[in-house]
């Protein structure tokens, strides 16, 4: 399992995977208090003629709390596709070029290949949403005031987190039916926006996974029964996705094997 979770680290480093997530989230927190500070104000000034800041703050919630759902919602609508996109090769890569056949050859089980993964890229989701979430609170406390607390913008930085680990589990177990990278990816990147507008749409957010992007947005500490739904819920499908992409990965040895 060590071995297993050292090869992993060393791809994601070699590959820039970190990097390319690390630099999109970091960017956005960045970005999205300037845009909405400088940015946005001036481009709405020069089309509208007469527009005065304070008839632009009515319109807009041009507050530190503001600047924080701003992000959170780019992190979904944009931050999916490159979490797809970027993670999309993790599990379908190796089954395409049939490199998972030496690990398997020198002993390695499965179980450690898939486990190393996720706890490798997991533990990567989970930590960068709640860091990028941080400096964007403390860029638009500086730019505006902070007016938001900081224990919940941890709290909601963690629940997005545990969205984007379930996100990565969905993406192992379409890597391993599919075959696929891309394919893989955007079919995860589908289901992870079709459960959320279904959840809108029927009210079933509480029961879903999407809860937990939900009680983020409050940016308030949520009372136990609010998240706990969604985080047993969320855990539960991470483990049936894990079981799933074990269950299909021996299916296909067993199969190569039967064809050999």
């Amino acid at each position: 399992m060590k071995q297993d979770v050292l090869k992993e680290l060393r791809y994601g480093l070699r590959n820039n995977r970190f990097l390319i997530l690390a630099a999109f989230m970091l960017f956005f927190a960045i970005a999205t208090p300037v845009m909405i500070k400088v940015v946005l104000p001036q481009v709405m000034m020069s089309q509208m003629p007469g527009l005065t800041m304070e008839t632009l703050e009515q319109m807009m919630d041009m507050t530190q709390r503001g600047v924080l759902l701003g992000y959170m919602g780019d992190q979904f609508e944009i931050g999916s596709l490159v979490i797809a996109l970027t993670l999309c090769g993790l599990l379908a890569q190796e089954i395409h070029d049939n490199t998972l056949v030496l690990p398997l050859c020198s002993g390695k089980r499965f179980a450690s290949i898939v486990l190393a993964k996720l706890l490798v890229f997991g533990l990567a989701l989970l930590l960068l949403p709640g860091l990028s979430l941080l400096v964007c609170y403390l860029y638009a406390g500086l730019l505006f005031d902070f007016t938001v607390g900081l224990a919940p913008v941890l709290v909601s930085g963690l629940l997005q987190g545990l969205f984007t680990v379930f996100m990565l589990s969905g993406l192992l177990l379409t890597g391993a039916l599919l075959k696929k990278p891309i394919a893989a990816g955007l079919t995860t990147l589908l289901a992870t926006y079709g459960l959320y507008a279904l959840g809108s749409l029927l009210k079933l957010n509480t029961y879903l996974p999407t809860g937990l992007l939900v009680e983020a947005q409050k940016l308030a500490l949520p009372a136990f029964g609010t998240w706990i739904g969604p985080v047993a819920v969320t855990v539960v499908g991470i483990a049936v996705f894990t079981y799933l992409t074990l269950l299909r990965l021996r299916r296909l040895e067993w199969n190569a094997r039967a064809a050999g």
